[in-house]
C-alpha cells in the first residue's frame, strides 16, 4: 500500500469518527468571515450587523446562563418546581408544560427555561422591529430588568419572547396568553392588515380567555392592589417589553417620516401609493 493510501485511509476514518477540535474553530470561523452555502448553491455572507447581532445574543446568553443554578430556588421558583414536578397546568401553563415534559428538576435546568426564551428574546425583536433593530436588540440584552427575570424560574421571560413573535404573528400570543394574563398589555394595537370584523372577533376572544384564565387560577382571589404592583418589578417585564417594540417599530418610524428631510420623489411616490390604496379600499 502506497504512502498515498495510508494518508486517505487515515482521513476516512477520521471523517466517519469524531473531528479534531481545530477543524470546528476552522468551520466558526469560515461562517463568520466566508459566509455559508445555501442549498440553491449561493453563497450567504454574514453582514457587520449580523455579526454584532451575534455577538449581542452571545452576551446575552452569557448573562443569563452564567452560574444559573448556584443558588438555591427561592418561594415562587419552589412553587414553580412543585408544579413542574406535579404537572399541573392551571396556570403558567407553557412552561410548566415544558418543564414537566423535560422532567426538569435542578435549579439549573428550570431557570433554563427562562434563560432560554429570554435569549431568544434578542434575535426575536431585532427581526420584528423596523427601526434601530441593533438597539433593541442590545437593550434587551443587557437591561438588568430583562437579564434578572431571564434567570428566574418564572413565566415572563417566555411571555416576553411570545409577544414579541405576536407583534408579526398574532397566533404567537396564545402561548403568551396560556403563561401569563400580563401578557395582554403587549397586544399590539396598531397596523394590523385585518378588516374591523376580524380586530373585534381577536379582541373579545382575547378578554374572553383572559378572564378565564384569571378565574380558574389559584390566585385569582388575592385581590392584587396597586401598590403590590409597584412593589414588584415581576410586572414591568411584558410593558417593558410591549414598550419597546411600540417605540421601535411604531414611533421611531414615524418620527424619521417627520423630521428627517427625504427626497421629494420619495415623498411623491408615497403619496401616489397612499392614493391608491385608498382607491382599493373604497
Amino acid at each position: 500500500m502506497t504512502k498515498n493510501n495510508i494518508t486517505n485511509n487515515k482521513q476516512l476514518k477520521l471523517g466517519r469518527g469524531y473531528l479534531p477540535l481545530s477543524s470546528y474553530f476552522t468551520k466558526v470561523k469560515s461562517f463568520l468571515f466566508g459566509g455559508f452555502q445555501l442549498k440553491e448553491g449561493k453563497i450567504y455572507s454574514l453582514t457587520n450587523k449580523d455579526k454584532l447581532l451575534i455577538l449581542i445574543t452571545a452576551i446575552g446568553a452569557f448573562l443569563r446562563f452564567y452560574d444559573l443554578g448556584a443558588q438555591g430556588l427561592w418561594v415562587d421558583e419552589s412553587l414553580f418546581a412543585f408544579w413542574v414536578r406535579e404537572g399541573n397546568y392551571i396556570q403558567e401553563t407553557v412552561p410548566i408544560f415544558i418543564g414537566h415534559i423535560f422532567g426538569f428538576r435542578s435549579e439549573f435546568w428550570l431557570r433554563s427555561i427562562s434563560a432560554f426564551f429570554g435569549t431568544l428574546t434578542i434575535p426575536a425583536i431585532y427581526i420584528v422591529v423596523k427601526e434601530r433593530k441593533l438597539s433593541a436588540a442590545l437593550i434587551v440584552a443587557i437591561f438588568p430588568l430583562f437579564v434578572f427575570w431571564s434567570r428566574m424560574a418564572r413565566p415572563y421571560a417566555l411571555a416576553g419572547f411570545f409577544v414579541v413573535l405576536g407583534w408579526r404573528f398574532w397566533w404567537a400570543y396564545i402561548p403568551a396568553l396560556l403563561t401569563t394574563p400580563i401578557s395582554l398589555v403587549g397586544i399590539r394595537l396598531v397596523n394590523w392588515k385585518f378588516t374591523k370584523r376580524t380586530k373585534i372577533i381577536i379582541a373579545v376572544s382575547i378578554l374572553i380567555a383572559v378572564a378565564i384564565i384569571y378565574l380558574i387560577r389559584p390566585d385569582a382571589g388575592r385581590h392584587w392592589t396597586i401598590k403590590q404592583v409597584f412593589q414588584s418589578s415581576r410586572w414591568f417585564y411584558v410593558p417593558f417589553i410591549a414598550a419597546l417594540l411600540y417605540i421601535f417599530d411604531y414611533l421611531l418610524p414615524i418620527l424619521d417620516r417627520r423630521f428627517i428631510k427625504q427626497p421629494a420623489s420619495v415623498v411623491q411616490k408615497r403619496g401616489r401609493v397612499q392614493r391608491l390604496a385608498k382607491r382599493k379600499k373604497s
